[in-house]
């Protein structure tokens, strides 16, 4: 019994000592880890630039119809309701037809009458209606004067027209907006029935520096990031480019972008980069870049180790900058990440990007 206690203390004193050499070894390589320069790195290249020109903007449907009432009737049904899509020629909304249904019919029988009068117009001056068409124009002009058939005949136009303007239709598809009116009351209590919205592009307006708007052209791509959804970037093109300097020294510029997500919607608040190509540039990205000495600064790596070299860049737009090629040559490693506190000659340990 004594020998085994003996046995269990030595084995408790052995294992102590070994957890402790290992957490000595494991605190050693965290420590030298800690030393090293742990950098990330890229590649200079060339390839086309794009010059950014940010601005901001609100969305505004390419199509976009303020439907009203026409004529002052009860409402018998609103169909819809805001937020619906809808489609061409869809029946939003009917009013009580009683009243355009007996004008219509009333015009009906007076182009009848008037038909008949005609009739006998052109049978006094010696012709029949059927041979209508051998009455010279004079004659033919005196007799639909005299019998009101040319008035009949706009009258049953305008009758029809008014009978079909009891239905509300959708002149386009879109989406609903805007709607407040309710069935049992008169148009007249409203101004607008509703508003529809063609949601499947969007028009951007947005003001651009004097200086830059030279560089605009139409076509031009662009992108537009909705503040919304800031992970959302929607690519569209420059559409219109108004030739005039307002007070402000800006020239407005609109822009066409899809809705393919469909989350976009009418008066949403965007940021609009318009991107400008330059081919045949040399990159990299813009975080290779730093300060030393007051001076732009970009870390080649060579070997594992940094080297410092003064820059002149260019031009940068929000991921990468251009270069002249004296200062850094196309395949260059350049050290993208880690680079803020690293000296010349520094040792590196690359990561993976």
């Amino acid at each position: 019994m004594r020998n085994l206690i003996i046995s269990l203390i030595c084995l408790a004193v052995f294992t102590s000592c070994n957890n402790k050499a290992e957490e000595q070894k494991q605190f050693a390589r965290m420590n030298s880890f800690e030393d090293q320069n742990i950098v990330v790195t890229g590649f200079a290249r060339r390839a086309t630039f794009f010059r950014e020109f940010e601005s901001n903007g609100k969305l505004k449907a390419v199509r976009r119809a303020t439907l009203k009432f026409e004529l002052d009737e009860e409402i018998r049904s609103v169909d819809v309701k805001n937020g619906q899509r809808v489609s061409k020629g869809q029946v939003l909304s009917v009013l009580d037809d009683i009243n355009q249904k007996y004008n219509f019919e009333r015009a009906c029988r007076t182009l009848d009458k008037s038909r008949l009068q005609l009739e006998d117009a052109l049978i006094g001056m010696g012709y029949d209606l059927k041979d209508s068409l051998s009455v010279p124009a004079p004659m033919m002009k005196i007799a639909l004067i005299r019998s009101g058939y040319s008035d009949a005949v706009s009258e049953k136009e305008l009758a029809l027209i008014k009978l079909h303007k009891t239905n509300i239709v959708a002149p386009f598809q879109g989406v609903v907006a805007g709607l407040e009116a309710k069935p049992f009351n008169r148009t007249s209590q409203y101004k607008d029935f509703c508003t529809l919205i063609d949601d499947a592009s969007f028009e951007v307006e947005f003001p651009v520096l004097e200086s830059e708007a030279a560089k605009l052209k139409q076509r031009m791509p662009l992108r537009v990031i909705p503040y919304a959804f800031d992970n959302d970037t929607i690519e569209g093109y420059i559409s219109a480019i108004n030739p005039m300097v307002n007070d402000a020294g800006m020239v407005l510029a609109k822009a066409v972008v899809p809705n393919n997500s469909g989350r976009i919607t009418e008066g949403m608040n965007v940021k609009v980069i318009v991107r400008d190509a330059v081919p045949n540039q040399l990159i990299v990205p813009k975080s290779a870049v730093t300060l030393r000495q007051e001076r732009k600064v970009v870390f080649v790596c060579k070997n594992d180790t940094a080297h410092w070299r003064y820059v002149n860049v260019n031009e940068e737009n929000s991921q990468f900058c251009t270069l002249n090629g004296e200062d850094i040559k196309p395949g260059e490693e350049v050290i993208v990440d880690g680079n803020f506190n690293l000296s010349h000659l520094a040792p590196v340990v690359k990561m993976s990007n």
